[in-house]
């Protein structure tokens, strides 16, 4: 693995939203969300523009959704349940890792196994170098990942330093 085969950069800032519904069943949960922001499934969303995370059961991250449209939709169809949309785009910041040795860096740590198989839209909440990131995969070797603002730069220098043991070992 060389360097040339590898690019770090830092994204710019995307508008995020964190959404909690709670009052109902899973399934009138996973229904509400879905229509109201096309979210595509557990594990898979779009590779670029308006993306769906899921963080958990009633919990979802929105990138680059409009935060008075996601209101007005979920208000549409919500009766009894309790709904809480939080602008979070502060506390986030992305990079992306893109290259022919992307896959073999971002596998390198085991809290991301699944990095060398994944396809592009797929998704997967994890760890890296310690930290707690949205693993995506926007294309064959490239890789969002969107982590705690106050921890980019650790994440940043930690892929660094995985990526010179890696060209150690090569070379």
């Amino acid at each position: 693995m060389n360097e040339r085969e590898l690019l770090i950069t830092r994204l710019p800032p995307h508008a995020l939203c964190l959404v909690q519904i709670h009052g109902s069943d899973l399934a009138q949960v996973g229904s509400l969300i879905s229509g109201a922001v096309a979210a595509p499934g557990n594990s898979s969303t779009a590779t670029a523009g308006p993306r769906v995370y899921a963080m958990g059961p009633t919990e979802w991250l929105l990138v680059d959704h409009s935060l008075d449209d996601v209101r007005r939709r979920l208000s549409a169809g919500l009766g009894r349940i309790m709904v809480r949309i939080t602008d979070v785009s502060a506390a986030f910041s992305s990079l992306r890792v893109e290259g022919s040795a992307a896959r073999a860096l971002l596998a390198s740590d085991i809290g991301a196994p699944r990095a060398a198989a994944a396809r592009p839209g797929e998704y997967a909440r994890t760890r890296m170098g310690q930290i707690d990131i949205f693993l995506h995969c926007v294309g064959p070797n490239s890789f969002d990942l969107h982590v705690d603002r106050t921890l980019v730069d650790y994440l940043h220098a930690w892929l660094d330093a995985q990526l010179e043991v890696h060209n150690a070992d090569a070379g």
